[in-house]
């Protein structure tokens, strides 16, 4: 393996709700995983022959957390996350790409708002940002919504509870439940529009302008949640959000592609080294550097993980799709390659 992959062991396995498991993890070599809170591995799973590549959130924080881990949740119809449930042991070997992903958060000392919003699985890049904001930034204000279908779905609930007591004074959790018996029922069953608004304006202690937000959970979901904070007035560069479940297909079927199939004379940098590449303008740059034997950082292939970011310092490039750059990080030059089409007769890119 290169310095692209990680080699992990399996030291323990937690069952969280009775189709979710953590999986906590050590490398082979000894040497500490370097993560931001809110990251995620991106594991090669070979199935029936197959390689796949799925992306799983850290849901341990750095410096908190002994153990790195992430959780995994059974989806429906999801021959993946089956197999992982099903035959990942203590003592198993397994091996991902190094931590990515842009879900993370800057500290500051200045006091402030912050919300964290959550559904189902989502929570799991939550709850490490959770953790790391709690211990990492006291002068915070943290406000939570949580929604699950019931208290038994709801992953780390015990884990939850344990940091209300630990943060009494800077630390608010709000359970959602849209059903499960009557005695542990919230006194919200679903987030909606409705719903957020005056809980957000209630639940400000410092200037609107300071407050940040931070969302994980089904597209529908974080949709709903991003248009209520702009309607209400705050600024998209204060929204955070983690695109959990994606139909990256449907994505990129409905995204433009260049036509033009001249080449393109590419100088591409990663780990230490210049290759030059003729990219055809109809191909993505991840496709591209794959036919030339380059291994690269990539998972989702359709424009919503980051994973295969990198910076166009020279030329011009068209992105096909794109859910997790901001206006200002394209500004600076920040591409998604496995949806990047060199559209100048030169470019330079640079991991």
């Amino acid at each position: 393996m290169t310095d692209l992959y990680l080699t992990l062991r399996i030291t323990h396995i937690i069952r969280e709700t009775e189709d979710t498991n953590t999986y906590l993890l050590e490398t082979i070599s000894g040497k500490a995983i370097d993560y931001k809170a809110g990251q995620f591995l991106t594991f090669l799973i070979t199935l029936h022959g197959i390689e796949f590549r799925r992306s799983y959130s850290l849901s341990s924080a750095p410096g908190i957390d002994k153990t790195p881990a992430i959780t995994v949740r059974r989806k429906q119809n999801g021959e993946i996350s089956r197999h992982i449930l099903h035959t990942w042991q203590v003592g198993d070997v397994v091996t991902s790409l190094l931590p990515s992903g842009r879900f993370t958060h800057e500290l500051q000392t200045t006091p402030r708002d912050i919300f964290l919003l959550a559904a189902g699985s989502g929570i799991s890049p939550v709850y490490s940002l959770l953790k790391f904001i709690l211990k990492e930034e006291p002068t915070a204000k943290v406000t939570m919504l949580y929604s699950n279908t019931s208290p038994q779905t709801a992953i780390f609930r015990e884990g939850l509870d344990r940091l209300k007591t630990q943060y009494p004074r800077t630390f608010t959790l709000i359970h959602f439940y849209s059903s499960g018996d009557s005695h542990e029922m919230p006194v919200y069953r679903r987030l909606s529009n409705i719903v957020l608004e005056p809980l957000i304006n209630t639940r400000l202690h410092y200037a609107r302008s300071l407050a940040h937000f931070y969302f994980c959970g089904p597209p529908d979901y974080m949709r709903m949640i991003q248009l209520t904070l702009i309607f209400m007035g705050f600024n998209a560069d204060r929204l955070h959000k983690e695109n959990f479940v994606v139909n990256t297909e449907a994505k990129r079927a409905h995204a433009a592609i260049p036509q033009d199939p001249s080449p393109k004379e590419v100088v591409l940098h990663y780990n230490g080294q210049a290759h030059t590449l003729q990219v055809p303008g109809n191909d993505t740059l991840l496709h591209a550097a794959q036919m030339h034997g380059l291994h690269l950082p990539y998972s989702c292939k359709g424009g919503v993980c980051g994973s295969c970011t990198a910076a166009c310092t020279e030329g011009k490039v068209y992105m096909a799709v794109n859910e997790v750059l901001t206006d200002a990080e394209i500004k600076e030059g920040l591409i998604l390659t496995c949806v990047s089409y060199i559209t100048s007769d030169k470019a330079v890119v640079r991991w």
